[in-house]
């Protein structure tokens, strides 16, 4: 235990350290008010002028103008808002002549739920999504989440007609969803795609940090001094890895809570509610409403920098000097990106790596919002499935290779 307080108190005062850590205590507030100065809304003045607000002031008046609409999306609420749309706009001729003072009375406050419909109601052979005015309230009233299941199994068609075990999946994973969905319009997807982006740069701070922990040893030659030590080898190499996931458990905990708290400071926690389906697509699978995303996000992407270290630190353990170490470690944290990118999609290659899970339009958010598979033979796996077990296995292994290769280390 004292050799482990040692190590933590060696790498804190580094100014290395300090300098990340002071880095992503800052990006946590500066990614989290980005989204929120992304916010935006049209509203009357008192003098009939139209006002734009911006920010904050945008987010409260959201926040009390769609509290008489918040609550259980039941199919009659759907089909009230549906008839109320309908009849506004025949009234008018098209959504774009609208007044902006009827629009806000009438359709703005019940837009949110709308645009669930157009996906359930889209064409079964193309998946383009139907138009509202095309759609019979009454049907929504009946039907509503019977077609959001058969919707689901078109898409499954669409997309994965080669591989009938998706499909099955898709739709015993969907019939698990929490019905009838819960909507409380507040927090925006801008706020999800930045916090899955403040976790890419907590890995890249992490991944600077686990460098140099072995290989600077090696390029100032005190190594050849610590292994002659009684405690040199194994319980070093140990004590190290464990000094360095406590401060990078601390940092990233720390930085996450900083970045949700000022979020949901700001969008309210009544929009934690919100069913997952009605933020991202009516037709998605997981069972979770935001305040779970939240947490799903963190510890899933806890687990992709925790196997993105593991393997950081072998690299330190195996390379020379720690330039070598930040080069290939970073250029495997960005591939899966590049790969995701590249291929148009889900691979095998993109998923299994370490920082899989960490990225842009191949982070484990965006997995949880698509509908990708990886197959093998007649089995179709769900990409985060892929990506946690994946991270599971590769954490311990890296880590262990790590240790016997730094024991071995000039041997």
């Amino acid at each position: 235990m004292r050799l482990f307080r040692l190590e933590v108190k060696r790498m804190i005062k580094l100014r290395r350290t300090l300098v990340l850590l002071a880095a992503a205590l800052l990006m946590s507030v500066v990614m989290a008010y980005l989204p929120i100065s992304f916010e935006s809304i049209n509203c009357p003045g008192e003098h009939g002028e139209v006002i734009e607000l911006d920010g904050l002031p945008a987010i409260r008046f959201k926040k009390d103008y769609y509290e008489k609409t918040a609550g259980n999306v039941t199919p009659q609420k759907l089909a009230e808002a549906l008839r109320a749309y309908q009849s506004c706009v025949k009234e008018y001729g098209t959504p774009d002549d609208v007044p902006l003072d009827i629009y806000i009375e009438k359709i703005m406050a019940v837009r949110p739920m709308l645009k669930g419909l157009t996906e359930a109601f889209a064409d079964p052979k193309t998946g383009i999504g139907a138009d509202l005015m095309d759609i019979d309230p009454d049907e929504v009233e009946q039907h509503f989440y019977e077609k959001c299941a058969s919707h689901l199994d078109d898409i499954m068609n669409l997309e994965q007609s080669e591989y009938p075990t998706a499909g099955v999946f898709a739709a015993d994973k969907y019939a698990d969803v929490a019905r009838p969905f819960y909507l409380y319009p507040g927090m925006s997807r801008d706020a999800f795609d930045y916090t899955t982006l403040y976790i890419l740069v907590l890995s890249i701070l992490c991944v600077a940090i686990a460098a140099p922990i072995f290989a600077n040893e090696y390029q100032t030659g005190s190594d050849n001094i610590l292994r002659c030590t009684k405690y040199g080898r194994v319980k070093l190499a140990v004590m190290r890895i464990l000094a360095a996931y406590a401060i990078f458990t601390v940092i990233f905990l720390v930085g996450m809570s900083v970045h949700l708290a000022v979020l949901d400071f700001a969008f309210g926690t009544d929009c934690l509610k919100t069913s997952f389906q009605m933020l991202f697509s009516v037709i998605n699978l997981p069972d979770m409403n935001l305040g779970q995303l939240q947490i799903v996000l963190v510890f899933a992407g806890l687990l992709s920098v925790y196997a993105t270290i593991s393997f950081t630190l072998f690299l330190s353990a195996r390379c020379k000097d720690s330039v070598t170490v930040l080069l290939i470690a970073v250029i495997e944290l960005f591939l899966p990106i590049f790969v995701y990118r590249a291929i148009g999609g889900a691979s095998w290659l993109g998923a299994v790596m370490p920082s899989s899970g960490i990225g842009m339009q191949n982070n484990f958010l965006y997995q949880l919002y698509n509908f990708n598979f990886l197959h093998m033979g007649g089995t179709s796996f769900w990409t985060p499935y892929v990506i946690v077990i994946s991270a599971v296995i590769e954490l311990p292994v890296f880590l262990f290779l790590a240790v016997s290769t730094y024991c071995r280390h000039f041997l």
